[in-house]
């Protein structure tokens, strides 16, 4: 593997890899991703030019809406990886129907992260795992450059609780 070829590692866990997208067209596009350890098989995308998706690596398709940042993107990807983390899987080895299935199959359950509540008569809880991902397929952009936590923050701190095996 060349120098060009080899990932580009960056502070917090994160790396660039070169991530394969199909389009409708048929042509299968190359474009830069970032991913990070403790969310292997994900990655974030910028295609088309200017938006930020999470980019399932094995099929090239995104998971989610589109984000104005970065930031924002990492964090749904950091809640992407802690809801695989609930079974003890990774997305890198699920395929389409995998990863449908583990949705499914998790569709009841409390997402493990924080941020993410449903109010109904007059009761707060968090969202259940299906409720969060209909959210997560809303195109509605609700981010505001404001916030009173950083995204980026949040998705660090929701990384940081994946324990990932060292590497000999």
């Amino acid at each position: 593997m060349s120098e060009q070829e080899s990932n580009l590692d960056y502070q917090y866990g994160l790396s660039e890899i070169a991530v394969q997208i199909p389009a409708p067209d048929g042509v299968t596009r190359t474009v830069p991703g970032l991913t990070h350890k403790a969310s292997p098989g994900l990655a974030i995308t910028m295609l088309p030019f200017g938006v930020f998706q999470v980019t399932h690596i094995n099929t090239g398709r995104k998971l989610c809406n589109n984000y104005q940042r970065a930031a924002s993107a990492l964090l749904a990807m950091s809640q992407w990886a802690l809801i695989a983390h609930i079974r003890g899987a990774s997305w890198a080895d699920l395929g389409p129907t995998g990863a449908a299935d583990l949705v499914t199959e998790l569709s009841r359950e409390a997402v493990p992260f924080d941020g993410c509540t449903s109010t109904s008569q007059g009761v707060t809880r968090k969202m259940t795992v299906g409720e969060w991902f209909q959210h997560q397929r809303i195109p509605i952009f609700d981010e505001f450059p404001w916030e009173e936590v950083d995204p980026f923050e949040l998705a660090i701190t929701n990384l940081e609780k994946i324990e990932v095996p060292a590497h000999e």
